[in-house]
């Protein structure tokens, strides 16, 4: 039985690729920060710790799901005992790693464990509700996922600050385009995609940018961090007036990974200069 339970591994591994990269990059920002900016005694074990316990929230959140679909008869029973292992597990796992931070003194991380496993079960029961891939639970998932920034700036920093909320909602912005984008191009390329649909991805970038630049002059960013927002934004109005089709999957994946990993870069950079 425990062996056929392992054996189910593949079911943590998430259906959506991209939330790779949506999680990752705003955990690479946030401890990338800290490291340039304000890094503390332990502050390798702590970002590590963090690492381990973003992850096992990550990975929870597929098994949690299926985990609720077949409570609902909606699922197969006979992989209940997997789903429900791996939840507890990667949970657990997760908690254990929270632990580990609280004796590095890192305390004020766990006031982002409530939301993180709020937007966990809130984007599992949307899903069960409304079903797969839709906008609306994607949007909420990318905000939660944005929340690895302050937990690894917090990690790596030992402290929490306005900076960390200052990172959350840069990477939360940052996710939220990042996903419509991907989402029009996905579309396009089965016909379903409209004028209207490209017109709102655009203003998405466009209120991003504005905010950016607000911020920047408010003093919370850095002034650099204007340049990747706006190469965003060209972007994006160059794929909603030319509506080119994207031809291969995998690849575009990888490069929406290595834009990410750029920007991530960029941002780092900017706090470092």
């Amino acid at each position: 039985m425990a062996t056929a339970v392992l054996s189910k591994y593949k079911l943590i591994i998430p259906s959506e690729h991209g939330s790779w990269s949506l999680t990752l990059v705003p955990f690479i920002i946030g401890a990338g920060v800290a490291a340039a900016t304000s890094a503390t005694p332990g502050a390798a074990l702590g970002g590590l710790l963090c690492l381990l316990a973003v992850m096992g929230v990550f990975l929870s959140r597929q098994p949690v799901t299926l985990w609720l679909r077949i409570t609902r008869g909606r699922g197969r029973r006979s992989q209940l005992p997997a789903a429900r292992f791996w939840s507890l597990a990667l949970l657990a796992a997760a908690g254990l790693a929270g632990l580990g931070l609280l004796s590095l003194g890192r305390w004020p991380v766990m006031w982002l464990a409530l939301p993180a496993v709020a937007v966990l079960l809130l984007t599992a029961a949307l899903t069960q509700l409304l079903g797969p891939r839709q906008l609306s639970t994607e949007l909420i998932g990318v905000v939660g996922l944005a929340l690895a920034a302050p937990a690894a700036y917090i990690s790596v920093a030992g402290r929490i600050d306005a900076l960390a909320w200052v990172l959350w909602a840069l990477t939360a912005a940052h996710n939220v385009i990042s996903i419509l984008y991907v989402r029009l191009r996905i579309d396009e390329r089965h016909n379903r995609a409209t004028p209207q649909m490209a017109a709102w991805v655009v203003a998405a970038h466009v209120v991003c940018l504005i905010a950016a630049v607000g911020a920047a002059l408010a003093g919370w960013l850095p002034a650099l961090i204007a340049l990747p927002v706006t190469a965003l934004l060209l972007r994006a109005v160059f794929v909603a007036v030319r509506r080119p089709l994207v031809e291969d999957m995998k690849r575009f994946g990888f490069a929406e990974m290595g834009m990410g990993l750029a920007f991530a870069a960029v941002v780092i950079l900017a706090f470092a200069l």
